[in-house]
Order: C-alpha cells, then sequence, then structure tokens
C-alpha cells in the first residue's frame, strides 16, 4: 500500500528536484510523523532518495532530539522543541541537519544571488495585487479544462441563444456563506485559502456575458410561480481544515431540484455543483444535466458563463469515484477509526480499484465526463518497445463542436492482484469539430511493475514472464479496447 500507492507521487517530486518536504500532525506506524525514522530516515531519504530538508507542519512537533534523530531539520513556528538541541545533539548530527537545510538553499540559487531578493518591508510585497488580464484568463481556462459534465440529456446544454434563464441558490449569488468558519463558496477553507475581493459569482459572470435576447435572473429559494427555459441551480459543498465532511451529501440538492421540476414553468433542471472531492448524486435523475466544479476559485463565473453557453466546452474528466448513495466501503475501523486510530486495511484497494474488485459499481466512475461534441477511435495497437509498451490510436472529433478527449490506459496483471486493473496513462487531446489526431502513449516497465513484499523491491510483470493486459478507456469502467501484451525482458 505504501509502495504502490502512496509513495510514487513522493517519488516523482524527489525525481523532479523537491528541496523541502513537510512532514504531519498525525502518527503513523504509531509513531508521529516528525519524529518518524521509518518515515523520514528510511523512507524519504534512503528509499526515494531525497536530499534536502524536511519542515514540521505548524505544531506537529512533539520532541527535540528524537525528531532531530529521526529526520526533522526545521521546526515551525517557533523553537518550542529545537531551541537547546545544541546540548542534545552531537556536532555531527546538527551539521548533517543544517546541511541539508543549506544544500536546499543553495540549490535553489540564494547563495549565489540566482534566487528572488527578499524584501523585509512592511506591509510585505506579497500583499499587493499583482492581478492581471493573462492571470484571470489562465485561472478561467483552468476551471473550464477541470470541470466535469456529468449529465447532458437532450443536449440541454449549451444553453441556445434567446433562452430565458433562472438561476437558484446562494452559491449562484453569494460567495461567503456565514455557516463556513472558514474559505467561501468557491475555496476551500484553511492554510491554502486565499481571501480575495475579486472573486466573480456564476450569476454576474452570466449577466456579463450575456449580449443578446437571452435573459438573466436570481433567486435565492425555489419557491412561487417559476418560470424558465432553464434554471440552474447552485450548490456547493464545503471542506475546510480541521475537519472531516459528515458525509458526501450535495446540501440542499435533492430539495432545490425536486421543488424545481415540480413546476411547470421550468423546462429544463441544470445543477452547477461547486464541490472539495466526491459528491453523492441522488438528485441526477431528476435534473437534466449536470456540471461539476472542483472549488474553481473566483474566476468561477466567468468560466461557468463560457460553458453555459457553449464559448468553451466542459474539458474535465473525474478525477475520483462519485459513490452510490448507499455504497458501504468502509469499516467503522477503516474510517473515521477507533479511539483516534485508522486502518489501512484496504490495502491497494483503493478508489476505482475497489469497485472493481468488489464489483460494486459507482455512480459515476473514476475519470469519467461527457462533452458537448462526440468522439470516434480507431486505430488501436500496443507494441514492445524494448521493456516498455508503445500504444497508439486515433481519434475523430465527430460532432459539430470543438472538444477535448481523454483517452486512458489501464493494466492489469496476475501480480497486481488484487487490483484487476490501474491507470498508467492518459492524454487530452484538444479536437476542432471534423478534426482527428494520432495519439501516442509509452508505458514503461516502472510502469507493468508492483512492489514485491518478500524482496522488498520493484519486480515487473515481465520478470514474473505474466501477460500484461492493456485496456483503453473514457473512464475506468468505459472500455474502448483491450488487448494482452507478452514481451521478453532482454
Amino acid at each position: 500500500t505504501a509502495w504502490e500507492l502512496y509513495s510514487p507521487p513522493f517519488q516523482a517530486a524527489v525525481d523532479a528536484g523537491v528541496a523541502a518536504v513537510m512532514c504531519s500532525y498525525n502518527k503513523v506506524y504509531g509513531e508521529y510523523a516528525c519524529e518518524n525514522s521509518k518515515l523520514l530516515r528510511k523512507l524519504l531519504r534512503e528509499d526515494l532518495g531525497f536530499k534536502g530538508f524536511v519542515v514540521s507542519d505548524w505544531g506537529a512537533v512533539h520532541s527535540g532530539k528524537p525528531s532531530a534523530e529521526h529526520g526533522l531539520n526545521v521546526e515551525m513556528p517557533e523553537a518550542k522543541y529545537y531551541s537547546n538541541l545544541g546540548s542534545e545533539l552531537s556536532q555531527g548530527r546538527i551539521d548533517e541537519l543544517s546541511g541539508q537545510v543549506l544544500t536546499a538553499v543553495y540549490a535553489a540559487g540564494q547563495i549565489h544571488g540566482q534566487g528572488p531578493t527578499i524584501d523585509w518591508s512592511w506591509p510585505p510585497p506579497y500583499f499587493s495585487d499583482t492581478t492581471s488580464a493573462k492571470h484571470n484568463d489562465f485561472a478561467k481556462r483552468v476551471i473550464i479544462e477541470s470541470t466535469v459534465l456529468l449529465k447532458n440529456h437532450r443536449s440541454i446544454l449549451p444553453v441556445k441563444s434567446g433562452s430565458k434563464i433562472l438561476l437558484v441558490g446562494k452559491a449562484c449569488h453569494d460567495e461567503k456563506d456565514s455557516a463556513y468558519s472558514q474559505g467561501s463558496m468557491f475555496s476551500a477553507g484553511g492554510s491554502g485559502y486565499a481571501a480575495t475581493n475579486k472573486a466573480v459569482t456564476p450569476y454576474q459572470g452570466l449577466k456579463d456575458a450575456v449580449s443578446d435576447s437571452t435573459s438573466v435572473d436570481w433567486i435565492a429559494e425555489a419557491s412561487g410561480d417559476l418560470v424558465a427555459d432553464v434554471a440552474v441551480v447552485c450548490v456547493a459543498a464545503h471542506e475546510e481544515e480541521g475537519q472531516d465532511r459528515k458525509d458526501l451529501t450535495l446540501p440542499k440538492a435533492q430539495e432545490m431540484v425536486d421543488t424545481l421540476k415540480a413546476e411547470s414553468g421550468i423546462k429544463a433542471i441544470v445543477v452547477l455543483a461547486i464541490v472539495p472531492g466526491a459528491i453523492t448524486t441522488e438528485w441526477i435523475e431528476s435534473a437534466d444535466a449536470a456540471l461539476v466544479m472542483f472549488m474553481p476559485g473566483e474566476r468561477i463565473g466567468p468560466a461557468f458563463a463560457d460553458i453555459l453557453l457553449g464559448k468553451a466546452s466542459p474539458n474535465g474528466r473525474l478525477p475520483v469515484s462519485f459513490p452510490k448513495q448507499d455504497e458501504k466501503r468502509f469499516t467503522s475501523e477503516q474510517y473515521p477509526g477507533v479511539n483516534l486510530k485508522s486502518s489501512f486495511s484496504e490495502g491497494v484497494l483503493v478508489g476505482y480499484r475497489w469497485n472493481e474488485a468488489q464489483g460494486v459499481p459507482s455512480a459515476f466512475p473514476f475519470g469519467f465526463g461527457l462533452s458537448y461534441t462526440s468522439f470516434r477511435f480507431s486505430g488501436f495497437q500496443a507494441t514492445c518497445d524494448g521493456q516498455g509498451v508503445k500504444i497508439s490510436l486515433q481519434s475523430s472529433n465527430v460532432g459539430e463542436n470543438d472538444g477535448a478527449t481523454v483517452p486512458q490506459i489501464y493494466v492489469g496483471y496476475e501480480s497486481l492482484k488484487p487490483v484487476v486493473k490501474q491507470l498508467r496513462g492518459f492524454k487530452k487531446v484538444h479536437l476542432a469539430a471534423g478534426a482527428s489526431e494520432d495519439i501516442a502513449m509509452e508505458l514503461s516497465e516502472f510502469d507493468l511493475s508492483y512492489y514485491d513484499e518478500p524482496t522488498q523491491g520493484w519486480r515487473s510483470a515481465w520478470d514474473k514472464g505474466e501477460t500484461v493486459t492493456i485496456t483503453v478507456g473514457s473512464s475506468a469502467t468505459d472500455v474502448l479496447w483491450t488487448t494482452a501484451v507478452t514481451c521478453d525482458k532482454k
């Protein structure tokens, strides 16, 4: 579990030259992360090859000498435990810890003047407003590229010109919610939240974008005799530092959709879900279309307007599976845990791997996402290339709108069990209406490897003489093509 699921992102960061890693508040293997030799010395430095320094999360340190001996370089926000290390550690250990910090500073160019000049004036320069049109355009594009179209019955989206559009719900109109102790409607709360007075709400963004006979109105609650060609329900789920969500329900979504469904003057219902992660979608049967935005930030309004009006296509794919409402995935020992201890006994069966291995379909699978257009795939091939595999195919946009397709490569083999298959590559390709493009992706031998517990190392399917099943899909469950490949390891 640690190697196959949790280590690869850290390995990629180390390989890219990351200079600093933060240790967390919780215990792992029964020891606090910031004084955990198995994590900080064995895994991070010896196994992953990390050369930089480790800094604590704010207030996550519980000791001085044990933390320093086991791999923590810097205690934050103050030296509560590190103030007397000089009398507790050998000079050699102090030199080693400080040297790792100085190595990172040197590598960043600070020592020889290649890094940024530090301005110690007050207020600090980062208080200055550096917003630019280029930044705004980029933020909008990121939102569009990550927005997921879950449903589009009768191609109700994009909205036709001249339509009467009614936006319903506080999240359409307000950035803030008094119920939140941190964050906003469009951003999660906590130390990663950036306060802003420049947020453009979905209502304002749509009002600014409409220049024809299309009309736009907003109401806070779905009540009264309502008339609209399209009613857009804006609903937000919230998450913030220091607490877990109570459940995966999208607050008020079912209630608002049902109320609008009962209104004879509402011709179509679109749900705009603003979410921090997975949600349940029990309301979707009553909606005609649904868009999901993952904590989009202050440029939500212009991005929403472009998508709704068809100036852009929602090009995102789900980074998590959306479960069915009655899904029973965790035991109480796994989550939320017993006596403040969570057991990761699910092993490698995390996310979509669990759904497929257990034969439990999700409501919307990992990698899922619709488009305003249609794609056709052909010319699939998978060939051995040394110790890796090359996959090629052609994608054609056979619809009437521009859009993006995201073919995904999944692999499976005997030693990967209980995992049936797992993602090992994908490529997003933007295609104009009527256009085609040849797509090529490569899998390395590592992409076809698993962590072998007996030998404490990685072994590939070729090491075991196993056949690899390669699947190209538009999601974890929507298969476009599959084939079996066996390559000789030379």
